[in-house]
């Protein structure tokens, strides 16, 4: 299993796709305001909101996990692009009335919706364990695409993690979330055709390549159903889908966007599934977190490592851009605006969210070289991730006291840390937040409905 080597025409592949990406953030950056830089003008069409949020769910951290369950758990993982496009149809009704009241409000982050419905305290909360969860995926995604881009092309991690930061970092600069969803459907069609590629091969008449796609011997029946409640659960607190949704020029792009995205990610998880699957067969006993890496390096003739690069680099840039633009205008939005003196209120919101565009993306860049893992961050920020939801989804059919939205907040993520603590960070477990999170913002309700009657009878 020896490392390829780039070749000259691996490199022009390489120079051509980082040429389009910047180009398309030149382009994006042409006559825009700061509606624009910011949230596309509110006017996303379909195409955009489409492969903008198929792109998001699939980058180079996400790519890794993934086939790293796969590799794990088998068949079992398959489950989680099952939830998820459950996820997309059930968050359609949500996301008409999330549009409606972002549009009126002006909201572009998630927190935006927590400031509103409850106090500044829960809003702060929720945002900093959205950047804590944002912070930890960005990183993953770094690590993840510069490890299989070393792996790959034999250049050092140090200088895959450079280009791959310094690109992404160039083109947000110049485009904001219009260069996010134009580069994301280029990227995305970039994953699907090499995806395509590599199906074939798989399923080539080689004579050793033999995959058991639908072998259900070794379906784990709670672990599938933690999978299946994991995909549907992560569509709710995931912050680009927001930004999506209030980018979106109408309802009925929602719609069809959420409803052709659901399709598509199984799609794509069924291919994702095969490369897992293929490492599985044929490299048993390897480390789960190398399933992708190795899959590629020994299934991918010589010929086609160019384009397993680019493939990877669509991978990083289709998400990495995104969370870096999710923490940027979250930083910028959901704490400068809401807690800043007034001499950085009265700044720019397109500025500020530049500047933090370059803080973050150094950070992050740091933060890879000396944090590697993977799968049990994903799991570990995942977790975090849930513990939003209940007080999250109660806005649109209770009326919930901030004191028990932040005690919902607070419970879920202390939960996850005892997890980590112990060392229980697996799916099913994960998935619990979102039940600890809700007992006890349901409890702290009760308690303060209780509390007023008594106040009430002593007056």
């Amino acid at each position: 299993m020896q490392k390829h080597l780039l070749q000259p025409l691996d490199i022009i592949f390489l120079i051509a796709y980082v040429v389009i990406c910047i180009g398309i953030g030149i382009y994006a950056s042409r006559k825009q305001k700061d509606n624009d830089y910011l949230i596309a003008g509110r006017k996303l069409g379909f195409w955009g909101f489409t492969f903008s949020i198929l792109a998001s769910y699939i980058g180079g951290s996400a790519i890794v996990a993934y086939s790293a369950f796969v590799y794990k758990f088998g068949i079992s993982a398959l489950s989680m692009f099952m939830g998820t496009a459950v996820g997309f149809l059930i968050f359609i009704s949500y996301a008409k009335k999330i549009r409606k009241l972002g549009k009126e409000k002006e909201f572009i982050t998630l927190s935006d919706w927590f400031y509103n419905s409850y106090n500044k305290k829960t809003g702060l909360v929720s945002a900093l364990i959205m950047f804590f969860v944002y912070f930890g995926l960005l990183t993953n995604q770094f690590v993840a695409g510069s490890s299989i881009l070393s792996g790959m092309s034999g250049w050092s991690y140090d200088t895959s993690l450079i280009i791959s930061g310094s690109v992404i970092l160039l083109y947000l600069i110049l485009g904001g979330f219009r260069s996010v969803v134009k580069t994301d459907i280029f990227q995305y069609v970039v994953l699907m055709v090499l995806f395509l590629l590599f199906i074939y091969i798989i399923f080539s008449d080689t004579g050793t390549m033999t995959i058991k796609v639908f072998d259900l011997k070794d379906m784990n029946v709670s672990m599938t159903f933690g999978f299946i409640f994991y995909g549907i659960l992560s569509v709710f607190f995931v912050s680009e889908y927001w930004q999506r949704v209030y980018a979106a020029n109408d309802d009925k792009v929602i719609r069809r966007g959420l409803r052709n995205s659901a399709w598509l990610i199984v799609v794509t998880g069924l291919m994702l599934s095969m490369i897992g699957l293929f490492a599985k067969t044929n490299f048993p006993g390897i480390d789960a977190n190398d399933a992708l890496s190795i899959g590629l390096r020994e299934l991918l003739p010589k010929a086609y490592v160019g384009l397993g690069l680019i493939l990877i680099f669509a991978a990083i840039m289709s998400s990495a851009d995104t969370m870096i633009f999710v923490l940027a205008s979250s930083l910028a939005k959901d704490f400068i605006h809401q807690f800043g003196s007034h001499k950085y209120k009265a700044m720019n919101l397109a500025k500020l969210t530049r500047i933090f565009i370059v803080l973050i993306s150094i950070t992050s860049m740091i933060a890879a070289y000396f944090f590697r893992d993977i799968v049990a961050v994903v799991m570990t920020i995942s977790g975090v991730g849930f513990a939003i939801i209940p007080p999250l989804m109660s806005t649109f059919h209770w009326k919930i006291k901030s004191s028990a939205a932040l005690a919902g907040l607070i419970s879920g993520s202390l939960y996850v840390l005892i997890l980590v603590v112990t060392g229980n960070i697996v799916s099913e477990f994960a998935v619990a937040s979102f039940l600890v999170s809700a007992l006890a913002m349901i409890i702290v309700q009760k308690f303060s409905k209780q509390e007023n009657l008594i106040d009430n009878k002593i007056k």
